[in-house]
């Protein structure tokens, strides 16, 4: 049976405890007294080199879903990641908007689920260019209606196509929807304090962008361990030739603005007496090729030509544009 230490017994023990620590401490070398503040309810579970190496597989994945999204939306659609933090999944829950496009997502074969949330602004510009609107209206206040729900699954899809096939560098991880709700809090994926990694991605559609968050447990990461710090820089997927024809059957009908002239300038006073039948000097010879320009972008060289009675331009070459200067990674 234990004993119980009477008050005279605590208080010597309390008055004795500052000499030990302070013996204890005169005997360590200098230079190694350092304080780290740790906070016990958000542990960093993953270190910063699988963080490096998952920002660095997911810009990949960013690259690649940019392009199949532009395809599969018919519109210009960039991609980009925006941060890689550690979070309780409560935490994570707290920062969501709601109503939501919230997906639960299984890790097959890899224990435990993940969550991926499209913003609504996004989400509903989505719906409205599927279903053949602009997609550059305000987003309503509401949460997805069923069959705007299942517009947006076919979106899901496909960036899970696009996450299962990246994160085949690393580990066959095949990620499906396992559940999807408008309210984050009402689907059980992980438990409020378990320790989740965020990965969130910016997505601008035309003049309209919001947020892709792909949140995945921290016991997942582990449990593939090394794997992200050897394999993620392996050479990254080709596209196939279905890739490519899928590509060209959705984007090779769109129209493409495309111009053919010449520049001038002219005083105010000089513009201002412009009056029908008068000739403005160009300052450009006959002779000299003219720019053609697709969406202002500068790609060819051209002169004028006739045909079949009505004006146009014969290519000469194409015009090649200096490349952007890499910048180095810190």
């Amino acid at each position: 049976m234990s004993k119980i230490l009477s008050q005279d017994e605590i208080d010597a023990l309390l008055t004795s405890t500052p000499e030990l620590v302070k013996g204890q401490d005169d005997e360590l070398p200098a230079g190694n007294e350092s304080v780290i503040i740790y906070n016990f309810r958000r542990p960093d579970r993953i270190n910063k080199e699988q963080i490096r190496s998952l920002h660095f597989l997911h810009d990949r994945f960013a690259r690649n879903i940019s392009t199949s999204l532009s395809a599969y939306l018919r519109s210009v659609t960039e991609v980009n990641v925006t941060s890689v933090e550690q979070f309780t999944y409560s935490e994570f829950l707290m920062s969501l908007p709601d109503p939501t496009a919230f997906y639960a997502i299984s890790l097959s074969p890899v224990e435990g689920l993940a969550a991926l949330e499209l913003n609504p602004a996004v989400a509903f510009s989505m719906i409205d260019r599927m279903l053949g609107g602009s997609g550059q209206g305000m987003a309503p206040t509401r949460g997805l209606t069923e069959i705007e729900h299942n517009v947006i699954d076919g979106v899901v899809k496909l960036v899970l196509e696009q996450l299962t096939e990246t994160w085949r560098n690393v580990v066959d991880v095949r990620f499906r929807v396992s559940g999807r709700d408008t309210r984050p809090q009402m689907l059980q994926v992980a438990a409020p304090n378990e320790v989740v990694v965020l990965i969130g991605f910016d997505i601008k559609i035309g003049d309209i962008r919001g947020m892709l968050n792909f949140c995945l447990p921290a016991t997942a990461i582990e449990t593939v361990g090394d794997s992200f710090t050897h394999t993620w820089y392996r050479t990254q997927r080709e596209p196939t030739l279905d890739d490519r024809q899928e590509f060209w059957r959705t984007l090779g009908h769109l129209p493409m603005a495309i111009t053919a002239g010449v520049e001038t300038t002219l005083a105010a006073r000089d513009l201002l007496e412009l009056a029908p039948g008068d000739v403005i000097a160009l300052g450009h010879r006959v002779r000299d090729p003219l720019q053609v320009r697709v969406r202002d972008a500068l790609k060819f060289e051209a002169v004028p030509v006739q045909e079949g009675g009505r004006a146009g331009v014969r290519l000469l070459h194409t015009v090649s544009t200096p490349a952007r200067p890499e910048v180095p990674h810190a």
